[in-house]
């Protein structure tokens, strides 16, 4: 399969050549591994796994009894919120999510991953103080980090430590999920810690001590102190016509930045794997952070790139994929929870089922702004994606779009293209 195609070598020729070897390799260690009572994942990836049976296995399935049976893996600004607020208030009374705060980003993170699969473990209530060791056995733990789908490292090292976690990837249509997570990051600029106090945080700018008392850094400050004395009117408070053109203009800029971005990853001899083009491999975890939430918009919204990741490491039957659109109302959230519940192997109804709670407006919906949706996160925007910007991006995402419809159903995770409803026009070609 490596050998030249027409007398001339290619980056097909190269890549099948790449994967014979691999394959190959991958097989000769195979055989080593098993006296081991180990094989690898896959026939592409260094990554091991112990092989059901063995004295490994065992161990492994002890030492990890405790630890989340599932993982809501995101996407960021795609429900994730809702989907915690309804297993956190006991939506099923044999589920239960972690303590303290929504996410732990233990995959995803390194400061987080640094400390270890016990303090990982004692996340959730009843931990002891010993790994595997835990009261409720009988419950299934899980936990809900957005960061999980696209962060670089999350996906491996959730097949290393969870081999056989459930997944549940929560996918919005994807030029949605962009400006709701550029609205976010604008929010902080202009509002700093309000962001986190009101849904219409800008409004609550009245003032230079306002900006001071509510800072989180220097550049934010700085960047929020410029928009004050563009758009104040009469030292009061913020312009909105003035805020609505300086979110149009930073939006249209990150846009333009990551378009040109992507543009030299498409240039022949560019690196083969976007991610490491775009310079999220190997950062530490304050400069990823940054380019993450800062930066990559775009490639945050190409499914196709993170869920092939996931893939890669946990067969499909271990993965569930959900529109976002149907945690937004009440009747489609029932049976979309009905649905993870019988993916999880759990009752759909009776007493165990909570189905009262998903008429219940989550924390993220709450406040002003909110537009009557049960669980729509009441964020305001003081702006929209114009109509031309917002084809701008349609276009740039749908050959992604494209493989993302393609791998869903090659790996049967949709029965059809119109269980996702926005996939449906990403398969028309013309627009693309």
């Amino acid at each position: 399969r490596g050998h030249s195609e027409n007398g001339s070598w290619h980056d097909g020729g190269v890549r099948k050549c790449q994967n014979a070897f691999i394959e190959a390799y991958t097989f000769g260690d195979d055989q080593v591994l098993s006296l081991l009572g180990l094989r690898h994942l896959t026939m592409d990836t260094h990554l091991v796994r112990a092989s059901a049976g063995s004295e490994l296995y065992q161990r492994h399935q002890r030492m990890t009894r405790c630890l989340p049976s599932f993982l809501v893996i995101g996407t960021q600004k795609g429900g994730t919120s809702s989907f915690h607020f309804l297993l956190k208030s006991g939506w099923h009374d044999a589920v239960r999510v972690n303590s303290g705060e929504k996410e732990i980003h233990y995959f995803s993170w390194d400061d987080q991953f640094r400390q270890g699969p016990l303090t990982y473990q004692q996340r959730f209530d009843g931990s002891g103080d010993r790994l595997g060791e835990c009261a409720e056995e009988t419950k299934l733990r899980g936990e809900v980090s957005a960061t999980y789908l696209d962060y670089p490292k999350a996906a491996e090292r959730a097949a290393m430590l969870l081999p056989s976690a459930r997944i549940v990837v929560l996918l919005r249509e994807p030029v949605a999920r962009l400006v709701s997570s550029f609205n976010m990051k604008w929010q902080v600029e202009i509002c700093g810690k309000l962001t986190w106090s009101r849904t219409d945080c800008y409004n609550g700018v009245t003032s230079m001590r306002v900006i001071n008392e509510n800072n989180v850094a220097p550049k934010q400050r700085a960047a929020a102190v410029k928009v004050w004395n563009e758009c104040s009117v009469d030292k009061k408070g913020l312009d909105h016509d003035c805020l609505r053109r300086d979110f149009v203009d930073k939006l249209s800029a990150a846009i333009s930045d990551e378009e040109r971005r992507l543009g030299e990853c498409a240039k022949p001899g560019a690196f083969e794997e976007l991610g490491s083009c775009l310079g999220v491999q190997g950062l530490e975890q304050a400069k990823l952070y940054a380019l993450m939430e800062g930066a990559l918009f775009l490639y945050r919204s190409m499914y196709s790139e993170h869920l092939a990741k996931w893939l890669k490491v946990y067969p499909a039957e271990q993965l569930l994929v959900i529109p976002s659109e149907r945690l937004k109302e009440a009747g489609d959230m029932k049976d979309t929870m009905g649905r993870f519940a019988r993916f999880m192997g759990l009752s759909d109804s009776g007493a165990e089922v909570h189905n009262d709670l998903i008429f219940k407006s989550s924390p993220a919906a709450k406040g002003v702004g909110s537009d009557g949706h049960v669980h729509e996160n009441g964020r305001t925007y003081i702006a929209e994606a114009p109509a031309d910007l917002a084809e701008k991006i349609h276009k740039i995402l749908c050959p992604k779009n494209q493989e993302l419809a393609q791998l869903l159903l090659d790996k049967k995770l949709i029965a059809e293209v119109g269980d996702m409803p926005w996939l449906a026009t990403a398969l028309k070609r013309d627009i693309c």
